[in-house]
């Protein structure tokens, strides 16, 4: 079944909260990217804002040591989970991947890890041991690429990719113009093979899991800007901490961070917007929700 989603379906995700609840009802998130080539510490702390904005108990962002003094005092409201590294990049530890992500209920993998051995191991150990909801995007897609897709068909959890039609092209292998004219169909097919929630970033962003598709066509053309992808990763990993219905998560994780791009554009500009600015209107965007909502 194919429809757009709407404004009263993203305000369901956002129901009143009890008196008494904690931040463990809410969930705990990892998210988990840098190098020394890619810091991104503003990157990661926009993550981090889009994350806690979008209703996370606690955000664990997880980043190579080496990066410790750079990245961890852009972090404010989020935890710094430092993770063993070589030369700036994260080498691969199991221990720590399970300590990071025992007690969360979804991760983000990719922005800015590059594409070396450390980071390959460590996304198909999450691939196949992490129960929980876990976003892949960036260089996690580009690490992804490289392997067989049967990779996926082995996972413990909920796998949500969130490519552009580059890193689409990379995965399955189609040209990116066979990609810009079948869209929907290429995701449909792609998602229904593997398994995973597919969220086909454009103009009309395609979110399908091989059965239902849904499309948000929110955003403006100032998100296209670098960090953009981040913020939306950062979204959905609190989106996927607390909501009982992945697709449906997924899908107001595209509408909150367009009408967020949307609600930049308008205060500053579309040229001159970056990736944070989107971050910050993410909370203006919810209250709109929840004043809807009634």
């Amino acid at each position: 079944m194919r429809r757009e989603f709407t404004e009263k379906e993203a305000a369901e995700l956002f129901p009143p909260r009890a008196r008494d609840a904690h931040k463990g009802i809410y969930g705990y998130t990892a998210l988990i990217g840098g190098s020394v080539r890619y810091t991104g510490a503003i990157r990661l702390a926009a993550m981090a804002e889009a994350a806690a904005r979008s209703g996370a108990g606690v955000v664990k962002v997880a980043f190579p040591k080496g990066l410790y003094h750079e990245i961890a005092p852009a972090l404010l409201e989020s935890t710094a989970f430092p993770l063993t590294d070589r030369d700036g990049e994260i080498v691969f530890n199991e221990a720590e991947l399970s300590e990071l992500t025992a007690n969360t209920k979804s991760a983000a993998f990719g922005m800015g890890i590059g594409t070396g051995d450390g980071a390959a191991e460590s996304l198909k150990w999450l691939i196949r041991q992490y129960p929980g909801r876990l976003i892949i995007d960036a260089d996690g897609l580009n690490l992804l690429s490289r392997e067989e897709r049967s990779i996926l068909t082995e996972k413990a959890g909920i796998i949500i990719l969130t490519p552009h039609v580059k890193e689409f092209s990379r995965l399955t292998g189609a040209g990116m113009e066979e990609i810009r004219e079948r869209r929907e169909e290429l995701a449909v097919e792609y998602a229904r093979e593997t398994g995973v929630i597919l969220l086909l970033k454009g103009s009309e962003t395609i979110i399908t899991d091989g059965g239902d598709v849904l499309i948000s066509a929110t955003g403006c053309p100032g998100m296209a800007t670098g960090g953009s992808g981040d913020v939306l990763s950062g979204i959905l990993a609190a989106l996927l901490g607390f909501a009982k219905d992945p697709l449906a998560a997924v899908a107001a994780g595209a509408w909150i961070n367009g009408c967020a791009g949307e609600r930049a554009a308008r205060r500053i500009n579309e040229y001159s917007m970056t990736a944070s600015d989107t971050a910050k209107e993410i909370a203006g965007v919810i209250s709109e929700l929840i004043r809807g909502r009634g």
